[in-house]
């Protein structure tokens, strides 16, 4: 026994039998909005929080930092390990030691993360009659609506094409911040804090993964592609956001992102919303109706169909890269395991908000 605890620091131990115990909770927590609520709202929410405020310091990417220093940090750990005459016992409990640091990790992850992908759906906590089986004529109407706010937020911008934010990303991190905490004041169950988006340097990198922006839970940043267009940057934003606030299911994320942007006092937030969702609806509309989804399209003011021109040029100029489809495999993965559909289900915001939009 006191030869064990030489090598197996009891903080390890501590450790492994909270991933053993979150492991066994998991399922539990899948059948279960109730508790997934909770653990989403008194643990994960506090950890979110005091990851955000951590990290809100540091005015750079600390997720792309880690990943540009992982790969070399790794190397000189291994051959310092190798080269290291060390006893035995003393291998053994570093070895132990980075078994640790994983099951910390994979218990944050299962916290933030994983249960909380199993919260009461947002369409019941917000009232929104959500109908999976959208009529043409309900997705017709839907885009119309959208189309004419675009227009008319087009006119009131006034700007050049392709449109830009007004304010740095700083200022717009604290005004769609202070727009999240509208939200909590209309409904209670939603958590909100000072946070800060964080752009990501090498983002011709993530568009070649296919990838606008990711939520890192462990280092609680909002990270974003900037090789979009601003209206793009802005929805990406709010979406990477809404994850940092404990809204973890994709279809939820892009909801609320369009609900705190369209309900903002600042047009740009505004036209980001609508023309976002313009998009999400037209290209749920098209397969169904092409003649309806080109009538609405020649209606599209020109600065946002400029916008939107410029969107799918990036794409269009990165979706060719080998890492384009793995990196959607393995995101298509990664959602199914937590109990999603996969990444169909970002297009299932057309669901809530023609819900939204028609009610």
């Amino acid at each position: 026994m006191k030869h064990i605890k030489k090598v197996l620091p009891p903080w390890v131990l501590i450790s492994l039998l909270a991933a053993l115990t979150l492991t066994v909770l998991l399922p539990i927590a899948r059948s279960s909005h109730a508790l997934a609520d909770f653990v989403n709202a008194y643990i994960a929410t506090p950890i979110r929080a005091f990851m955000a405020a951590l990290t809100h310091l540091i005015p750079i990417s600390l997720f792309e930092l880690i990943l540009l220093l992982l790969l070399p940090s790794l190397v000189i750990l291994i051959v310092a390990l190798v080269r290291e005459r060390s006893s035995a016992e003393c291998k053994l409990r570093r070895i132990f030691s980075a078994v640790g640091v994983v099951a910390v990790l994979y218990c944050g992850y299962v916290t933030v993360m994983s249960i909380p992908y199993n919260t009461t759906p947002l369409a019941e906590r917000l009232d929104i009659e959500e109908d999976k089986d959208i009529s043409r004529d309900e997705l017709y109407s839907a885009l119309l609506i959208v189309r004419d706010r675009v227009n008319g937020l087009a006119e009131e911008l006034d700007a050049a094409s392709p449109t830009k934010m007004p304010y740095t990303v700083d200022e717009m991190s604290r005004i769609i911040s202070r727009e999240y905490g509208e939200v909590r004041k209309q409904y209670p169950f939603f958590h909100n804090f000072d946070s800060r988006v964080k752009p990501v340097h090498f983002s011709s990198i993530m568009s070649d993964m296919g990838i606008t922006g990711i939520y890192t839970y462990f280092t609680g940043e909002a990270n974003v592609n900037t090789c979009y267009p601003d209206y793009t940057f802005v929805f990406t934003s709010a979406h990477e956001m809404a994850h940092q606030r404990g809204i973890n299911r994709e279809n939820e994320a892009n909801f609320m992102a369009f609900f705190v942007l369209s309900q903002s006092d600042d047009a740009f937030l505004r036209y980001s919303a609508y023309l976002n969702m313009y998009e999400y609806l037209a290209y749920a509309l098209y397969p169904t109706d092409p003649e309806g989804y080109y009538e609405i399209m020649q209606g599209l003011d020109s600065r946002a169909a400029a916008d939107i021109k410029e969107a799918s040029r990036v794409t269009r100029e990165h979706r060719d890269s080998p890492l384009y489809k793995l990196m959607n495999d393995v995101n298509d993965a990664y959602l199914k395991s937590n109990g999603t559909e996969g990444v169909v289900s970002y297009g299932y915001v057309v669901r809530l908000a023609v819900g939204y939009l028609l009610r």
